[in-house]
């Protein structure tokens, strides 16, 4: 997913920026440091989120947020609360009080995410395709159980047997289903479906340990329901 970031504080900026580092699933396509500054050129399919600071609501921001339709989810951002009303009377999914904390951000794009898919009105994929032998073989999402890079390939692991196919692990990742899937680390993206335990700083599927990277680790456990 795509995102643009408009705001008039450089810190709220940096903060969020920050924050979305740790997100492999959206990438800052524009960022715009002062409202007044024109509008990169961008087509209104390459935007798939807005972040908006707060203060801005209802001045000259808003005329990129009309440009969009208001199709596109818009999280507002600030470090007071007293934009709050004014916000979500404006039609933002979100309101992001800043510096707040990774979890609250995650569930403040989770959010976003449910907003962009039901206006898309985006039909459930439950599977890809993937070439072998001069054959396009299906793979079902549910049979996945995780995804290794391998140099300048991927190792599509699934229940009965595994895939190597000449592919990115970014390319991989923009086919699969960001609900179900998630990269762990550099090397791995996994099912979160399969998972069954987790040990210390690694993920548990069947008889494999895949290492949690660094800056994967807040995003990762921030999508767990942990108790």
């Amino acid at each position: 997913m795509n995102a643009i970031i408009i705001g008039s504080s450089k810190s709220e900026i940096e903060i969020l920026k920050s924050y979305l580092e740790k997100v492999n699933v959206i990438d800052i396509v524009a960022v715009i440091e002062n409202p007044d500054n024109e509008v990169p050129d961008l087509e209104k399919d390459e935007v798939g989120l807005m972040f908006i600071g707060a203060e801005l609501v209802g001045g000259k921001s808003f005329d990129v947020f009309d440009f969009f339709e208001r199709s596109i989810p818009v999280i507002a951002f600030s470090k007071e609360e007293k934009y709050a009303v004014k916000s979500f009377d404006a039609g933002v999914v979100d309101y992001m009080l800043l510096p707040g904390s990774f979890d609250r951000f995650s569930r403040a794009v989770k959010r976003a995410e449910r907003v962009a898919n039901a206006n898309a009105n985006i039909p459930e994929i439950k599977d890809m395709y993937v070439r072998s032998n001069a054959k396009s073989l299906r793979v079902p999402f549910d049979s996945v159980l995780y995804i290794e890079a391998m140099a300048d390939y991927v190792i599509i692991q699934t229940e009965d047997c595994k895939y190597i196919v000449h592919y990115t692990m970014k390319g991989i990742q923009d086919k699969l289903p960001a609900d179900r899937f998630v990269r762990v680390h550099r090397s791995y993206i996994l099912n979160m479906d399969k998972i069954h335990a987790i040990d210390n700083q690694e993920v548990i599927i069947k008889e494999k340990r895949i290492p949690i990277g660094a800056s994967n680790k807040d995003y990762f456990f921030s999508r767990l329901n942990l108790i």
